[in-house]
């Protein structure tokens, strides 16, 4: 493949400015920016009845599986930590849960066919998502979901390494922003071994999955993200999150 030349700019004689080739969706581009969305999201932000409310991020998990990523969050908001807090305003979601998913193959057959790929990584269809806000009269549940895994979490982590196995789970990032505890966990489970969070995050995850089935909150119009430098330096920030399944 030949690139076009261009004449040197105006104070560098000498020098030829050739043009950079375009993009091509590879399986390792595609997945750069899939991992950047799905990771590298601070906050959430939408409004309800007219009142902006914000969602941090509390527990994600994410795991890459070979043919693809997903991520299984809980966001929530400065209200969520008082169960008995009362309030003589509208009633608000304190809660966002998230699961946004990447397959890697339906990802490289949409680009291929996108027209302009840039656009297509920036606000085309690559990853699914869908978010459910709540709170604990539409979750009730959650308070229990959440206490269980916290308390293994936070009870203490060992991560060992361990004879290459198979495993269904290739790589696993976790992050926490709990009151009692702030962590970051990264492993792949094809070299390590983490008991308590093998026996803890599957089950965990199962249980949100099926609490996202539920109806919640519904926002006034878009969901507002607060995102990592990575991800507009990969794609334009405004597409960083593709819409979310109705």
């Amino acid at each position: 493949m030949t690139r076009e030349i261009e004449k040197a700019p105006a104070g560098y004689p000498g020098f030829l400015v050739m043009r950079p080739p375009r993009i091509r969706p590879t399986s390792a581009t595609l997945k750069r920016v899939a991992l950047a969305k799905l990771s590298d999201i601070t906050l959430l932000s939408a409004a309800f009845g007219g009142e902006r409310v914000l969602f941090e991020p509390w527990l994600t998990l994410l795991v890459d599986y070979g043919g693809g990523a997903f991520l299984t969050g809980v966001y929530r908001t400065e209200a969520a930590s008082d169960s008995d807090a009362a309030s003589d305003g509208p009633r608000l979601p304190i809660w966002c849960l998230r699961k946004s998913e990447w397959l890697r193959q339906t990802d490289l057959d949409q680009s291929n066919g996108a027209d302009d790929l840039s656009g297509y990584l920036s606000s085309g269809p690559q990853v699914a998502n869908r978010l459910v806000f709540a709170d604990r009269a539409t979750h009730p549940e959650l308070d229990g979901v959440m206490h269980r895994v916290l308390t293994a979490v936070t009870a203490g982590i060992t991560v060992v390494p361990i004879q290459p196995r198979t495993s269904q789970w290739q790589f696993v990032d976790l992050d926490l922003a709990d009151d009692r505890l702030i962590c970051s966990i990264q492993y792949s489970p094809l070299i390590a071994r983490s008991e308590s969070l093998e026996a803890v995050l599957p089950p965990w995850r199962s249980q949100i999955d099926e609490l996202l089935g539920r109806d919640g909150f519904l926002p006034d119009g878009q969901v507002t993200l607060g995102i990592r430098r990575s991800v507009p330096e990969l794609v334009r920030a405004s597409g960083a999150l593709c819409d979310q399944d109705a």
